[in-house]
């Protein structure tokens, strides 16, 4: 097949825009419907992927989508039947911080283990959410108090007699007094004396949904409501950040082994990504759909660029014939007119994606304004990329037909109909 310099597709390029400028009002015509497509498609996948943006990092803040969870197992199912697991390892303060110490990419770590308590205080009576944990506890779910301290190291480490309560259960124990008039006093829990040394301030939502508190490990477990089945602490590990949980769940499964050698088998290790992932497959299906949409705007775009094109062979019969009897190839005729087309949607292109980061801006404005959440749009490579290949694809697409007819008039029958 000839070759052609660039010079040459230059010229095709420059007799295109001419004869495109001589119709002026049908050219933008058939090129609305590229910009439109184009515009549709940048601003759907620029705030679509800003939406994914918002998720991950309102997931990652409110979840434990970053954790390595280590958890005993005290019961499995064999031949259908549930027996119990004996000897499985008992995690304990000192297993947190050796894997903080021992195993690579452990940004905090903790020790913690949950269940019900009753809290008593002045006839005031509530059913509570208790959460015994290690002492990093805090710094690892990112407790903020609101009056008050945490419990330290040293507390745990000595079962003393304490205890941080959240917001609303302070509240609600303190009865007319204010939440934070607790700290300080003495309350009653799981039938227990417990001084109350801080409460926890409400989140940014308000208070917490559930009654809460939280006392050291060590001595903690008396206070939690019997059960049927044996409590077990959970060992949690964070991870620098989401893409570093596989490689983080790897080094602690690693770890485990050598520490514990063939009692290994008898732990669950689990990653909270799935949420993640979750998200991560809504936003793709989003992006898959208004792609679809975009793109059948597109393909009437290029419908019209088709219209505007057989147009023209029928205008330029005169031209063709000439160019064709003095030496034009058909190849020289099928470049020209797919050079017309693939610049009436490269100018399309540019113009709606111009016109899509307006849309997408403005859409997260309302976003934001409307719903409180700050989404703002993410415009990736991968964006413009696929916007000025698609606009290219349906230029090629729909340029063909008519670049072929124009190339298959002989000089003859072309000058004869003009």
């Amino acid at each position: 097949m000839p070759r052609h310099n660039f010079s040459t597709l230059l010229e095709c390029a420059r007799v295109g825009a001419d004869s495109l400028r001589a119709n002026p009002t049908r050219t933008v015509l058939a090129t609305t419907g590229v910009i439109i497509g184009v515009a549709a498609l940048v601003a759907a996948f620029a705030i679509t992927d800003g939406v994914e943006v918002w998720s991950r990092a309102l997931i990652t803040r409110e979840s434990s989508v970053q954790d390595v969870a280590i958890t005993p197992r005290t019961r499995e199912t064999i031949r259908g039947r549930i027996v119990p697991v004996h000897g499985y390892p008992v995690l304990s303060s000192e297993d947190a911080e050796r894997a903080a110490a021992e195993v690579p990419g452990v940004l905090r770590h903790t020790v913690m283990l949950t269940g019900t308590s009753t809290a008593e205080f002045l006839g005031q009576r509530a059913v509570v959410q208790l959460t015994i944990a290690s002492a990093s506890l805090a710094d690892f779910a990112g407790l903020e108090l609101g009056a008050g301290r945490f419990f330290t190291t040293s507390e745990e480490l000595h079962g003393a007699p304490v205890v941080v309560l959240g917001r609303r259960l302070a509240q609600e124990l303190a009865g007319a007094h204010d939440a934070f008039w607790l700290v300080g006093r003495t309350i009653h829990l799981g039938g227990e004396r417990r001084e109350v040394i801080g409460v926890i301030a409400p989140t940014r939502s308000g208070d917490e949904p559930d009654l809460v508190a939280f006392a050291p490990l060590r001595g903690g477990a008396d206070l939690l409501a019997p059960t049927p089945r044996a409590r077990v602490a959970t060992l949690r590990l964070k991870a620098r950040s989401v893409e570093a949980v596989d490689t983080l769940r790897a080094a602690t499964v690693n770890w485990l082994a050598e520490r514990y050698g063939r009692h290994v088998e008898k732990l669950d290790i689990s990653v909270g990504t799935e949420r993640l992932e979750n998200t991560r497959q809504a936003m793709l299906l989003s992006k898959l759909l208004l792609g679809l949409l975009s793109g059948l705007i597109l393909a009437v775009g290029g419908i019209g660029i088709m219209n505007v094109l057989l147009a023209s062979v029928v205008e330029r019969m005169r031209e063709i014939g000439i160019r064709k009897a003095v030496g034009a190839r058909r190849t020289d005729i099928q470049v020209q007119f797919l050079v017309e087309s693939v610049t009436v949607t490269g100018l399309g292109s540019v113009i709606g994606f111009v016109a899509g980061l307006l849309l997408a801006a403005g859409g997260t404005a309302v976003f934001r304004q409307w719903a409180g959440a700050p989404i703002y749009p993410v415009l990736r490579a991968s964006t413009a990329l696929f916007a000025v290949g698609a606009a290219v694809t349906v230029g090629i697409a729909f340029g063909t037909y008519p670049a072929r007819r124009a190339a298959m008039l002989s000089p003859i029958d072309a000058i004869a109909r003009e």
